[in-house]
C-alpha cells in the first residue's frame, strides 16, 4: 500500500469514527480495499453503503467492477443488475454487465448479448460492445451450425452482422451459414460483402467461386478460384472448385489439371477424384471414371451424391451386370434412403376425383429431358390432373421459366432439405409424386423414403432402378422393360401400353434440307452423344463404318470439344483405326436453331452402345437423319434397349442391328443407296411425328390412367 493510499484509509477510517451513517465514505473505503486487493472487506464495506443509500448506482457499480476484477462473475453481475435497476441507461454498465455474466451456457449468452446490444443502442460507436455481443453470436451459432440447424445460425449470425456491418469475418460467416440455408442469393451478396471489406480474403473468393458456378455463371466462377489461388496456392478446396468450374464450361483438359493439383496436395479428395471422373468421362473415358467414383465412395461412405454419381457411372460400362447393378442400388438405399415414414396422408381417397400430381426434377431447365417433359405437360388434360412442378435446380433458365408458367404450382426446392421437402409436399396435398431423376444431378430420392404422397412412382429416366423400395411403381413400356427385365428393378412395373418416352420437334427446328452426300460426294455419319457413351467397341464398331465407306466422315458434336485436350484424345482413339483423318469435331453454336440445324450436314447418324443416345436420336430423325442402332443383348440395362424401343416406335426396324457385323453392313447399305436415303430423310419427319414415338396426346393419356390406376389402388386398400 502506497503512502497516500494508507493516508486515504486512515482519513476514511476517522470519518466512519465520527459519522458512520456516513455512506460516501464507507463506499470511498470499499472501493480503496478493493484496490489494495482486500475485495471481501470491500464487498463488505460496499454492502453496507448501499443498505445506507440504496438509491446510489455508482455503489452496486463499482462493486461490480471490483468482483469482476477478482475474477468473480456471478457476484459481479449480481452487483451489476442492481446499479443498472437503478441508472438503466448507463451504457458503460451494460457494457460491464454483458462482459461480467458468465458464458458456459446458452441463455446466459443470451443475457450477455442482450446487453451487450442495450449497451451498442446507448452509444452506437461503442464497437467494444458491439464486438464484444457479435462474438458471442458467433459463438452461439457455431453448435446450430453443427447441428444442421441452418435457420437458427443464420438468425444469429445475422443479428452479429447488424452489430459490425464492416466485419469481414462476420460477413463470411454469414454468407456461410445462408448457403447452407440454400439462399444462393443472399450467400452471394454477403461473399460479395466481405471481398469488399476484405479483398484478400482466401475463402470468400473460393466460396464465391464454388457458388457462381453452381448458380450458372461457371466462368466468374473460374476466375474466383484462380484469385483465390492468387492469394493462397496451396488452397485444396479453390483447386476442387476450379476444376469443376472447368468441366461445367467444358474445358476438361485444365479441369484434369486443376483436379490432380488438388490431389497432390491432398492426396484421397473425394472431391477432386470425383471431379478427375467428370472431366475424364467427359473426354470420352468410359472405364477409368467408374473406378475413380469406387474409390470416391471409399474415401467418402457417407457422401450420397458421390455414391450416385458412382451407380450412374455403371450405365455406361460394356459389361454391363444388372444384378450387381441392382445389389449396388439397394445398398446406396438402405445407407442413404432407409424407411423414414410420416404419418399417414390425408388426402381424400375419392377415385375419380381430380389428382394433385407433382413431379420432382433437377432438369426443368435448358436440359436435354426437358425437351420430353414440356410437350407431355402441355398435353395432360388438367380437368383431371392439376399439375405440380417441383424444382431442384440451381440455375434456372429461360426454360425453367416456360416450365413455371405450365404448372399449376410451382415450387423452387433446391434450398430445402430432405424433411422440409418431404414436409412441402405433404402439407401441398400431393395425391401422385413422381420422380424424374432416378441418379442423375439434383436427385432427391431420400425424400420418397418418408412417404410424402399416397402414391410415388418414377418413371426410371435412365431405365434404371433407384434401388429404393418405397415406390408404388416404375412407369415403364415392355419395348424398355420386356417381360422377363422385371428383376432388374426394385419397384414394381408398370407398363404403358406404348413407348413411355414421345418426342415432339421444338418450334424453333428448321425445316430439313436435302441429303448432303448428294452436294458433297461423300457420305457423313455422325453423333451429337455425350461424349463418355463413346466405349472402345463402340469407337472400333464405328471406326469400322468409315473403313467400309469409302471417303466418308464422321461428326462429333459435343461441349468437350471445346477442350483441345479432348479432341487429341478422341484423334488418338480413332488414330489407332486410321481413320483419324475422317474426324471433324464441332462444339455446340449458339441456340437452338443452330444446333439442329447441324443435323442437315448428316446423312446417317449413329448410336453409340450400350448407353445408346436419348434426345439426340429423337432430334436425328426429326430432323430427317436415320439412326442406326446395335440390338441390346441378353442381360443388358435398360440404356441399351433406348435405341431399339425409339426405332420400333417410329415403324423403322431395319434400322436396328443384331450385332457388330449386322450393324457395319447395315452402314454401308444404307451409305450405297443415296435415292433411297434422300427419300427415306424427306419423309422421316412425318413418319416420327405419325408414330407412337411421336404420338404426345396418346402418351399424355396414358400416363394419366397409369396415375389413376395407382390412385384407384390407394383408395381401394385398407387403412
Amino acid at each position: 500500500m502506497n503512502g497516500r493510499s494508507a493516508e486515504a484509509e486512515i482519513l476514511y477510517g476517522r470519518i466512519l469514527e465520527a459519522a458512520p451513517e456516513q455512506a460516501d465514505a464507507r463506499h470511498l473505503l470499499g472501493v480503496l480495499c478493493g484496490q489494495t486487493g482486500r475485495v471481501e472487506q470491500a464487498a463488505a464495506l460496499i454492502g453496507e453503503a448501499m443498505a445506507l443509500r440504496p438509491d446510489a448506482a455508482d455503489y452496486p457499480a463499482n462493486l461490480a467492477n471490483i468482483l469482476d476484477a477478482a475474477g468473480q462473475p456471478e457476484r459481479a453481475a449480481a452487483a451489476h443488475r442492481r446499479a443498472l435497476s437503478l441508472s438503466p441507461d448507463t451504457a458503460e454498465g451494460w457494457y460491464r454487465f454483458g462482459n461480467a455474466l458468465p458464458h458456459g451456457g446458452t441463455h446466459l449468452r443470451e443475457a450477455a448479448v442482450t446487453a451487450l446490444e442495450r449497451a451498442v443502442r446507448l452509444v452506437p460507436g461503442d464497437h467494444r460492445a458491439a464486438g464484444r455481443a457479435a462474438l458471442l453470436l458467433q459463438i452461439m451459432a457455431r453448435p446450430h451450425r453443427d447441428a444442421g440447424q441452418r435457420a437458427e445460425a443464420s438468425a444469429l449470425l445475422e443479428r452479429a452482422a447488424g452489430l459490425l456491418p464492416e466485419d469481414a469475418g462476420i460477413r463470411f460467416d454469414r454468407a456461410a451459414a445462408l448457403y447452407a440455408l440454400g439462399d444462393r442469393a443472399g450467400a452471394m451478396r454477403e461473399f460479395r460483402h466481405t471481398l469488399v471489406l476484405a479483398p484478400g480474403h482466401a475463402d470468400a473468393w473460393s466460396n464465391l467461386g464454388l457458388l457462381l458456378d453452381e448458380t450458372g455463371h461457371s466462368y466468374d466462377g473460374a476466375m474466383a478460384s484462380l484469385r483465390a489461388l492468387a492469394l493462397r496456392p496451396d488452397f485444396v478446396g479453390s483447386w476442387v472448385n476450379l476444376s469443376a468450374a472447368w468441366n461445367t464450361l467444358g474445358l476438361h483438359g485444365r479441369a484434369v489439371t486443376a483436379a490432380h493439383r488438388a490431389s497432390a496436395l491432398h492426396p484421397g479428395h473425394a472431391g477432386a477424384i470425383g471431379n478427375l471422373a467428370g472431366a475424364l468421362g467427359a473426354m470420352g473415358e468410359v472405364e477409368p471414371p467408374s473406378k475413380l467414383l469406387r474409390r470416391a465412395v471409399i474415401l467418402c461412405p457417407d457422401d450420397r451424391d458421390i455414391a450416385s454419381r458412382h451407380l450412374y457411372s455403371l450405365l455406361f460400362l460394356s459389361r454391363q451386370d444388372s444384378a450387381d447393378l441392382l445389389a449396388e442400388s439397394r445398398r446406396w438405399a438402405a445407407r442413404f434412403a432407409p424407411p423414414r415414414p410420416l404419418p399417414p396422408p390425408a388426402n381424400h381417397p375419392a377415385p375419380d376425383r381430380r389428382l394433385r400430381v407433382a413431379f420432382l426434377s433437377g432438369d426443368f431447365r435448358n436440359h436435354a429431358f426437358s425437351f420430353y417433359l414440356e410437350p407431355l405437360f402441355r398435353a395432360f388434360d388438367r380437368s383431371a390432373i392439376e399439375l405440380a412442378l417441383y424444382s431442384t435446380t440451381t440455375a434456372p433458365d429461360t426454360k425453367t421459366q416456360r416450365f413455371r408458367g405450365i404448372a399449376d404450382l410451382w415450387r423452387d426446392v433446391a434450398s430445402l432439405s430432405d424433411d422440409e421437402l418431404a414436409d412441402t409436399i405433404r402439407r401441398d396435398g400431393v395425391d401422385v409424386l413422381v420422380d424424374l431423376a432416378a441418379h442423375t444431378m439434383g436427385n432427391r430420392l431420400p425424400v420418397f423414403a418418408r412417404r410424402p404422397a399416397p402414391v410415388q412412382a418414377t418413371n426410371a429416366v435412365n431405365v434404371v432402378t433407384t434401388g429404393i423400395g418405397h415406390f408404388d411403381a416404375c412407369i415403364t413400356d415392355a419395348l424398355l422393360c420386356p417381360p422377363g427385365t422385371e428383376t432388374q428393378y426394385a419397384e414394381p412395373l408398370l407398363r404403358l401400353p406404348q413407348i413411355s418416352w414421345a418426342y415432339q420437334g421444338p418450334p424453333e427446328a428448321p425445316e430439313v434440307g436435302p441429303l448432303p452426300a448428294l452436294r458433297n460426294g461423300f457420305v457423313t455419319f455422325g453423333s451429337f452423344n455425350n461424349l463418355n457413351k463413346l466405349t472402345d467397341e463402340t469407337v472400333a464398331l464405328w471406326a469400322r463404318v468409315l473403313n467400309a465407306v469409302p471417303d466418308s466422315r464422321l461428326v462429333l458434336k459435343y461441349m468437350s470439344m471445346r477442350d483441345s485436350s479432348t479432341c487429341s484424345r478422341l484423334r488418338d482413339r480413332f488414330g489407332a483405326y486410321g481413320v483419324a483423318d475422317r474426324l471433324e469435331l464441332r462444339q455446340p453454336p449458339t441456340g437452338l436453331r443452330a444446333n439442329f440445324d447441324d443435323y442437315n450436314d448428316l446423312d446417317i447418324a449413329l448410336d453409340p452402345f450400350p448407353f445408346n443416345g436419348h434426345t439426340t436420336t429423337c432430334e436425328a430423325l426429326w430432323m430427317g437423319v436415320p439412326v442406326l442402332t446395335m440390338a441390346s443383348r441378353p442381360g443388358d440395362l435398360g440404356v441399351a434397349r433406348v435405341g431399339e424401343a425409339m426405332l420400333t416406335s417410329a415403324g423403322l426396324p431395319d434400322l436396328i442391328a443384331r450385332n457388330a457385323d449386322a450393324y457395319a453392313t447395315r452402314a454401308l447399305e444404307l451409305a450405297s443407296d443415296l435415292d433411297a436415303l434422300a427419300t427415306l430423310r424427306s419423309g422421316l419427319r412425318g413418319r416420327v411425328a405419325a408414330s407412337p414415338l411421336g404420338d404426345v396426346e396418346g402418351q399424355a393419356r396414358a400416363y394419366e390412367n397409369a396415375f389413376r390406376t395407382l390412385w384407384r389402388r390407394w383408395c381401394a386398400a385398407p387403412r
